[in-house]
């Protein structure tokens, strides 16, 4: 706009000094030069801020198109010079400034209607009744009304501009920091299946492999086996049985497969309860026996698994509320505790609460919502909708 402005005014004074039919004298035409070339000057004038510059010209503009109504009389080049200060103030100054400025311009149009009217001012071009005065005052009230109407209109694209353009601001900023965060869980999901390998690899080498060694042993040792020796390796055989179904069941629980999710909510939520000591209550509620899709159910049963373990591991409760409801058309969660809570808007954070974004994310990639609501030393709720179709 300032641009346009330093190229646009040059040429709109030497029309104005050289066609317009008014007065012009020497020191007049000298000064519309000078108010010309000052706009480019102003345009290229350094250690200037844009916000200075604009304003230096808005002010110059004016002067320069009441200067040139006062010479010329109710022509159209004063009346564009006035319009443009009244546009450009809407762009630089708002709209409160582009109101001031139109304000001034209708004043200075009455004035200078009035003025020349009583015969202070000699407008031999201006086109004016003295008798009546309907003519300049017809113009003034034209000009008002259209310099309004044209500078309400540049005022409402400038602010649907700006408003696109903090839009598409915040979801450029929504998608950085959804990437972060999918940078950071694809990190941790690789970080998972490494702690995951290492737990099995630990698992049968330190547990299941020793236990395999002295089975081997004493399989293989000479002599009759007594009934003590025998028992004993029956014992070791039932412990590595039992070891093995724990990892198989810390993997994926087996209960969710054969019976569904509600049966292997209660079964995991009372061992958990048995082996943290903490009081865990669960109830369902199911208005149609039919199994969910796999996808759902393993969705509802990690998100439980990751409340649970983080309310047991960060929180201290001392009571912990299930409840899983199926309802005709979705499938509601909520798993309450009363322990120390935390505050939410660390959940904005890229690196904050993997497991809570990773929950979000299982349930939001089936068409569900999940909500947390918790404040420190108030405990802690999360609510999921989950849709069943």
């Amino acid at each position: 706009m300032l641009t346009v402005a330093a190229i646009v005014a040059p040429v709109l004074v030497t029309i104005s000094v050289v066609l317009g039919s008014g007065a012009r004298s020497g020191p007049r035409a000298v000064g519309f030069v000078v108010a010309g070339l000052a706009f480019p000057a102003l345009r290229l004038a350094p250690r200037l801020s844009v916000a200075v510059r604009a304003s230096l010209m808005i002010g110059l503009m004016f002067a320069t198109g009441v200067v040139a109504l006062a010479t010329f009389g109710f022509s159209s080049g004063p009346g564009i010079v006035l319009a443009g200060a009244g546009i450009l103030a809407a762009v630089f100054l708002g709209r409160a400034g582009a109101l001031v400025f139109i304000v001034l311009a209708v004043a200075a149009l009455f004035t200078v209607g009035t003025l020349t009217a009583r015969g202070v001012l000699n407008i031999r071009a201006a086109d004016l009744d003295p008798g009546d005065l309907r003519n300049w005052t017809r113009v003034s009230v034209t000009f008002g009304f259209l310099t309004v109407l044209l500078t309400s209109a540049i005022d409402f694209v400038i602010r649907h501009v700006e408003k696109s353009s903090r839009a598409a601001a915040d979801a450029l900023t929504d998608l950085r920091v959804a990437y972060e965060r999918l940078a950071l869980l694809h990190e941790r999901l690789d970080a998972a299946k490494e702690e995951e390998r290492r737990f099995i690899a630990h698992e049968l080498h330190d547990e299941l492999g020793q236990m395999l060694t002295v089975v081997k042993l004493r399989l293989g040792g000479s002599g009759p086996q007594t009934a003590a020796a025998t028992a004993e390796t029956i014992a070791l055989v039932d412990e590595m049985i039992g070891r093995v179904r724990k990892i198989s069941g810390d993997l994926r629980p087996p209960l969710l497969d054969e019976v569904g999710l509600f049966p292997a909510l209660r079964a995991y939520v009372a061992a958990q309860s048995a082996l943290s000591g903490v009081p865990i209550e669960i109830e369902t509620e199911e208005t149609d026996g039919t199994r969910l899709d796999p996808a759902r159910e393993i969705a509802c049963f990690r998100v439980v698994q990751e409340s649970l373990t983080n309310a047991l591991r960060h929180a201290a409760p001392r009571r912990i509320r299930v409840r899983a409801v199926r309802g005709a058309d979705s499938l509601s969660l909520s798993i309450i505790d009363d322990g120390g809570g935390f505050d939410t808007a660390t959940l904005a954070a890229p690196a904050g609460h993997l497991g809570v974004v990773g929950m979000q994310e299982r349930i939001r990639a089936r068409g569900g919502r999940l909500k947390i609501d918790s404040r420190p030393g108030a405990g802690t709720t999360v609510d999921v909708e989950l849709p069943i179709a």
